[in-house]
């Protein structure tokens, strides 16, 4: 099934089939012998001097785009040769990559090349296990409130209020959004505070450990 192509990876891609094929090759080469760094940027400001044929401006968005297409890929669960044809068969059904068939041969032969590179094989891995689970955080947000308490007549002046903090929090279950909310009062606040803070110092405690011990870390 061919996939849909981003607006924003339609001109990465267009800069990828320009590229002279010598260009594509010292990238493979510079990424293949990269170490394992999980940001896109990073890693374009680690093998920039290696692929001076390349534009450091042009450099980061090329590399978001493939480790876009390894992630999506990862998130999809189908072969390495189903989901390149079906990114191949979005290429050729978007309107703005008009490519000759010569061009969308060679460019199919680069992307297949980029997508089996052991390096960002191992970074693809990591951000699936990273992600691993049923319900993946999107974003969250606490909307504060007055709630006024009224006496046996409504028409009345309330008798008095309270406040209420109602915790919203927005997630992913497979490919939807979806969101949940939770009351919490003011002694909740407090509590949720410190269990983030106590994962903070506990996050600190372990890539403190992940560096003495020399294991890369993966995560974003």
């Amino acid at each position: 099934m061919a996939l849909d192509i981003p607006k924003e990876e339609v001109a990465t891609i267009a800069a990828l089939k320009a590229l002279p094929a010598v260009s594509v090759e010292k990238l493979i080469s510079a990424l293949t012998t990269a170490p394992l760094i999980s940001n896109p940027k990073d890693m374009a400001a680690y093998i920039v001097k290696q692929v001076p044929s390349i534009p450091a401006k042009e450099l980061h968005p090329l590399l978001s785009t493939i480790y876009t297409f390894y992630y999506i890929r990862g998130l999809a669960g189908v072969s390495n040769d189903t989901f390149l044809q079906d990114l191949m068969d979005g290429i050729k059904d978007n309107s703005e990559l008009p490519f000759t068939q010569k061009e969308y041969s060679s460019l199919q032969s680069r992307i297949k090349k980029l997508l089996n590179i052991d390096t960002l094989n191992a970074i693809s891995k990591a951000a699936r296990l990273q992600r691993d689970g049923e319900r993946l955080y999107c974003e969250a947000k606490i909307l504060s409130d007055i709630r006024p308490v009224f006496g046996n007549d409504p028409s009345v002046r309330p008798v008095g209020a309270v406040l209420t903090h109602t915790l919203k929090i927005g997630y992913h279950l497979a490919r939807d959004h979806q969101e949940f909310h939770v009351v919490l009062e003011s002694d909740d606040l407090e509590a949720l505070s410190e269990v983030v803070s106590r994962a903070k110092l506990k996050e600190e405690s372990l890539r403190d450990l992940l560096n003495n011990a020399k294991i890369p870390n993966l995560g974003e």
